[in-house]
């Protein structure tokens, strides 16, 4: 048997486990869904057999986007080339989006100063909406507000909250729709795999 390749299957079972959760839970997550009461919370323990189909993202290069975050700075995609990407998408009004939020945070500062960037993209009409949000939850990642949802066209998604995993070379590896548990254990060292990973040669930042 291929030692390597039950690694690489054990180091991404708590992606797939995540995968299998939110899609059973939330099904397709539509827009008018989000805007329902929240799941409860998610057990990250699933069966191999139950994965779900991978997303048409997965594999593909992440479309490239330049945004302004809620305190003016600019933000795109290109700057963060050799870093592991957690890309969420989500708005204040949904349910879920505020029920994962305290996770991203951790998940935010375990991994702050390593060759990671969470950016978070919120499509509120209202830009003046989430600075209090964020400050009710004490969030501290960077967010920006895509009203016209040009991003969200772009990544294709279905509903509120969507989670794309880029790697260090700017591919999608991961397409997570609904909520995640994001400060699990096993989703941590998943990530800490992908962090520690260098960049293929000549295709890092």
């Amino acid at each position: 048997m291929d030692n390597s390749v039950d690694s690489s299957r054990i180091r991404w079972a708590p992606f797939y486990a995540l995968l299998v959760i939110t899609v059973i839970a939330s099904g397709f997550w539509k827009l008018e869904k989000s805007r329902e009461e929240p799941l409860k919370p998610m057990e990250l323990e699933a069966p191999q057999a139950a994965r779900p189909a991978p997303s048409p993202m997965e594999g593909k290069p992440a479309p490239q986007f330049s945004l302004t975050t809620i305190d003016g700075k600019p933000m795109r995609l290109a700057d963060y080339r050799g870093k592991v990407v957690f890309l969420n998408i989500w708005a204040t009004w949904c349910p879920p989006c505020k029920q994962e939020m305290p996770s991203m945070q951790a998940l935010y500062e375990h991994f702050k100063g390593k060759d990671f960037a969470m950016l978070t993209i919120s499509i509120d009409e209202k830009k003046e909406d989430v600075p209090p949000f964020m400050k009710e939850l004490g969030l501290t990642f960077p967010v920006a507000v895509d009203p016209e949802q040009k991003v969200v066209s772009q990544y294709g998604i279905t509903g509120v909250p969507e989670t794309y995993i880029i790697d260090k070379e700017g591919v999608i590896t991961h397409h997570i729709v609904g909520p995640g548990e994001w400060n699990n254990p096993g989703i941590i060292n998943a990530f800490e795999g992908l962090v520690s990973r260098p960049a293929k040669a000549g295709q890092g930042a």
